[in-house]
């Protein structure tokens, strides 16, 4: 996804909250929701992105439902983990510092799942996986980073400096290098860093063992660009594989390989995940928002999503086609449908953002008319209520008769979820 705006102050953390202490409440809504019927799959998914700022409240996740229900949306990709934080009940991650102003009580996604499973919307847990936190903003008690600060990814003008750095100069270096250069929306775990994927795989099998979510949708498994990453973690493991030379004087010396390098190592984490997240919820639909361009994403972000395709890591994948240009658009979805096999599917994505809703649903026609097997939406911030209606009446509206009940209203509410 594109970068978002810096959100909430940070500040002290209350201390974690453990499953087993939660409320009442949250295990009613954790029970209904274990129980609840999957939504089926639809023959063309209608996803909308829903970013974190819809999930601070209760009335603000029931708004966020309700509304794409009424849109047409068949399917939400709900992001539960925007900067290392955590939108749901765990024991492994600190809970959003957007939540903190909210009862302990309050668990946004068990809410979303089981309000959208009454309006037969499917979930889709979206995750950014390295993109960790804001820059410019002291790290809660308990984020990732303040408990690993030697998991950072450190870009290539800094790599000395870091090698001898204290932890919170490390950081640091960091931040100062990105406000100089801007080729990164914040601070980033490394890939490379030992325990680092393991840390990942326990956030993803305890997120879709608990929670009765359709997919995992991974965003942000990329590096920020070429001169990342040369923390220590990635230097040893390129001089390790090509069993010889200084630590520093390798990625010089043979620059295909230690792309190849950063390529390998991102195709493992991706692999991983996925794995763990069907061995925890067998069915799950792994997707995956990537960089359009197949070289850019390829050369330039390391995310070879053509080998996670051609490996079967990924059921679906996203392209992040968010350009104006029609042209262009056509040339990305056909590219990515040209590389899937078998029961892979694409959704393409579509940049609200970048286009008035007259251009969101010229976007829709010539995804289908490509070949795609569905679009999402970034994002429904994105988007008025006069746009939802407009979306739904010109793009949509086979859905959203589908989702309304014989006396015209849209589906009905989820009792007692308030």
């Amino acid at each position: 996804m594109g970068s978002l705006p810096a959100m909430g102050a940070a500040g002290s953390m209350p201390r974690m909250p453990r499953l087993l202490a939660r409320a009442p409440l949250v295990w009613a809504l954790l029970l209904g929701v274990r129980s609840a019927e999957a939504a089926p799959p639809p023959d063309e998914l209608r996803g909308l992105w829903v970013v974190r700022t819809a999930l601070v409240s209760p009335q603000s996740v029931d708004r966020v439902v309700d509304e794409a229900a009424a849109a047409g949306f068949n399917a939400l990709f709900v992001q539960v983990r925007g900067r290392g934080d955590a939108f749901y009940s765990s024991r492994l991650v600190s809970r959003s510092s957007l939540l903190w102003s909210q009862p302990a009580a309050f668990d946004p996604l068990a809410r979303l799942v089981l309000r959208a499973r009454a309006q037969r919307l499917q979930v889709h847990a979206w995750v950014n996986v390295l993109l960790a936190a804001h820059f410019g903003q002291p790290l809660p008690r308990g984020h990732v980073l303040a408990e690993h600060p030697q998991w950072i990814m450190v870009p290539r003008s800094v790599a000395i400096a870091a090698l001898v750095a204290s932890p919170s100069r490390r950081l640091q270096l960091v931040a100062e290098t990105v406000r100089r250069e801007g080729d990164a929306e914040g601070f980033y775990l490394s890939p490379a860093a030992e325990g680092v994927a393991e840390h990942l795989e326990r956030v993803v099998r305890e997120l879709v063992r608990t929670y009765p979510v359709d997919g995992l949708h991974l965003d942000f498994i990329r590096y920020p660009g070429p001169s990342w990453d040369y923390s220590r973690f990635a230097l040893e493991g390129f001089r390790q594989a090509r069993g010889e030379g200084n630590l520093l004087d390798g990625p010089a010396r043979n620059p295909a390989g230690w792309d190849e390098y950063r390529r390998r190592v991102l195709t493992s984490l991706a692999s991983r995940l996925a794995d763990a997240g069907r061995v925890e919820r067998p069915g799950l639909v792994l997707s995956a928002a990537v960089a359009p361009d197949e070289a850019q994403a390829v050369y330039h972000k390391f995310q070879d999503w053509p080998q996670w395709l051609a490996k079967g890591v990924l059921g679906a994948l996203v392209p992040m086609t968010y350009t104006p240009d029609n042209d262009i658009f056509e040339l990305q979805v056909e590219q990515a449908l040209a590389r899937t096999a078998g029961a892979q599917r694409v959704w393409a994505g579509i940049g609200a953002y970048r286009l008035t809703v007259a251009g969101i649903v010229e976007k829709v026609e010539l995804a289908r008319r490509a070949g795609a097997a569905g679009v999402v939406i970034f994002s429904h911030e994105s988007l008025l209520p006069g746009d939802l209606q407009h979306l739904r009446d010109r793009a949509f509206a086979a859905t959203a008769a589908a989702s309304r009940t014989p006396d015209g209203e849209a589906g009905g509410r989820v009792s007692g979820a308030r």
